[in-house]
């Protein structure tokens, strides 16, 4: 029996499972985007945009646009991009401007609703696919991550990781236009944001059945997808069939790899969504930081030892 067996997935000798998601666990700038549109490349797994659901209590605080957000209202409205995609998605198989104000109206018709009846519905409409969603956010907070878990306890994970210098180098990158940024506060959330993230998961896994997750490097994922595609297939029971993993690498196709008809639309990395195509990446090296980025001799220490125990 397969571990996808074990824990309720889609098998090809077994019945399907409705509410039974695969959830990506990773921090930001982990490559969880691209890995997504990989991945749904496969017949049958529908890739959903980020969804975020777990940081709310309903979804009516989830879809508000003025929600306080670290980068402010224009991040708030980026944020909620995924949900109103996947519901026109699923809902009215569009993703024009018509169907994701209808979306919209849908939601906030059901604002009392919580994430997990929310995100029950959306499984309900992609079966018979298994539903895969990925949210940086699941795991910047021990509450969302054990919302996440206390939702879907019998859901699989997979544990996303990438070396902690190119992540950190990531996201200070993408951060360094957040309003009120500084120098000081940018190292910080570069710094824990990958170190706080990846031991929440650690520990949130090791309390599971082995056979419920798994871990990845995402550098070997995407740097020989075709070898490493069918072992995490096998390990989901889903078909490796040559056909499909050839399918798979065409992540242009993903129903969500675009800034939708209106060219505004997002639900995971910008510069992913704006041309995504598979990039090779480069073979993770040494762990060697950047002086200029100031980090204390205690936390490149933590940040190292992790980083080992993760494969680094």
């Amino acid at each position: 029996m397969t571990s996808a067996q074990q824990v309720g997935l889609r098998h090809p000798d077994g019945p399907p499972a409705r509410h039974e998601p695969v959830f990506l666990l990773a921090p930001a700038r982990s490559f969880t985007t691209v890995t997504v549109a990989l991945l749904a490349g496969h017949p049958d797994i529908y890739g959903f945009p980020e969804l975020g659901l777990f940081t709310a209590a309903t979804v009516g605080e989830l879809i508000d646009p003025a929600r306080a957000e670290a980068g402010g209202r224009w991040f708030a409205e980026f944020k909620r991009n995924g949900i109103l995609r996947a519901v026109a998605d699923l809902r009215e198989g569009s993703q024009d401007q018509p169907a994701i104000s209808r979306a919209e109206k849908w939601l906030t018709e059901r604002s009392s609703w919580t994430p997990r009846q929310l995100m029950d519905y959306l499984l309900e409409l992609a079966y018979p696919q298994i539903g895969l969603e990925k949210s940086p956010e699941t795991t910047g907070s021990g509450d969302a991550l054990d919302a996440c878990v206390r939702d879907y306890p019998n859901a699989v994970y997979v544990h996303l990781t990438r070396h902690p210098v190119s992540t950190m180098r990531s996201m200070r990158e993408h951060w360094r236009h957040i309003p009120g940024m500084t120098e000081k506060r940018l190292t910080g959330m570069a710094a824990t944001g990958w170190y706080l993230s990846h031991a929440r998961i650690v520990r949130k896994l090791a309390a599971m059945p082995a056979g419920q997750w798994t871990r990845i490097r995402t550098e070997d994922l995407l740097r020989d997808p075709r070898t490493r595609l069918p072992k995490l297939l096998t390990w989901l029971g889903l078909r490796t069939d040559d056909d499909i993993v050839a399918r798979m690498t065409h992540t242009e196709n993903w129903r969500f790899a675009n800034t939708g008809p209106s060219g505004k639309l997002f639900g995971g990395d910008p510069k992913f969504m704006r041309s995504p195509i598979l990039r090779p990446v480069a073979e993770p090296g040494e762990i060697t930081f950047d002086q200029s980025w100031g980090l204390t001799v205690e936390i490149s220490a933590r940040i190292t030892a992790l980083a080992s125990q993760l494969g680094y």
